[in-house]
């Protein structure tokens, strides 16, 4: 019988389910491990705290002597510009906190709104061994955040010699196996809660889901989202299936903004799997690999 424990952390809710043979004092170990990892993770990269790595960049446009794992998550961060053809861009934190979602949540539009600038991660964003220099916007990492700390979890457990596990970080997840056998999650509709569209099987793979309905306000009449991009944000709901939770994570963002015909030919080039719902028209499309 599996064995589970829930706890939060970065805003989230966190469900962890365990199938080896686990001892109730091995189970609590494991679960006051995970959450410091999750409380350092949340410490050293949220935006939302003033002393972290990413604040302290934002404010200063520099970051001296950085840890090896931010070099390495904006490093991921620039690449993801790359491989999504322009679509994910991890320099709009200034266009969000613009928009409102900001430290205080106050979900209250700024004035100069529209002047803001798209900035290129690519030019923008200089990292080297010693530092990290931004001239332009501002970096958010939460289009990939929460599965690179999902992949986190998953290295601990495997570190720790627990070999079949699932974890679940509000709905971005990561599985083993059931001892080699698949697990079955489903797919969640994008506007009615408890309600779901079909399942899906995950083995040793990562899972994410992204659309605009999830976090959207509206100030003064305008609707607003947590997604932001130049290209039309698709009123749709989005899965992918990856090696890692970081892949699905990004990559969820990226199928909410792009073409059928697109995501065909990165679900070739990348080897993610791609399924959307348009709640509108009750149509579920899908990549041949995701099943």
């Amino acid at each position: 019988m599996s064995k589970q424990f829930t706890f939060e952390a970065i805003g989230t809710h966190f469900w962890i389910e365990i199938f080896d043979e686990l001892s109730d004092e091995e189970l609590d170990m494991t679960k006051r491990r995970i959450e410091l990892l999750c409380s350092d993770f949340n410490a050293k990269y949220s935006r939302f705290r003033p002393d972290s790595q990413i604040s302290i960049l934002n404010r200063d446009r520099v970051l001296s002597n950085p840890s090896t794992e931010y070099r390495a998550m904006l490093t991921y961060g620039k690449e993801l510009y790359l491989r999504t053809h322009a679509t994910f861009n991890i320099l709009t934190g200034h266009i969000l906190e613009a928009r409102g979602y900001d430290a205080h949540y106050s979900f209250t539009a700024k004035a100069d709104l529209e002047s803001l600038p798209m900035c290129n991660p690519l030019t923008d964003l200089t990292i080297t061994e010693s530092e990290i220099t931004l001239t332009c916007g501002n970096v958010d990492n939460g289009g990939y955040g929460k599965g690179w700390l999902i992949d986190l979890v998953v290295q601990d457990l495997l570190t720790h010699k627990i070999k079949y596990f699932l974890v679940n970080g509000g709905g971005d997840m990561y599985a083993t196996s059931e001892h080699e056998k698949p697990i079955t999650i489903y797919l969640e509709h994008p506007t009615e809660a408890g309600k779901y569209l079909i399942e899906t099987n995950l083995h040793n793979q990562g899972f994410a889901a992204s659309s605009p309905f999830k976090r959207q306000w509206s100030d003064e009449g305008v609707e607003y989202t947590h997604i932001v991009s130049d290209k039309e944000v698709l009123p749709l709901g989005a899965f992918t299936k990856a090696a890692t939770a970081t892949d699905a994570d990004a990559f969820a963002t990226a199928c909410g903004l792009l073409s059928e015909a697109e995501l065909l030919a990165l679900s070739e080039q990348e080897n993610i799997s791609f399924a959307r719902f348009n709640p509108q028209t009750n149509e579920l499309w899908q990549t041949a690999n995701f099943s």
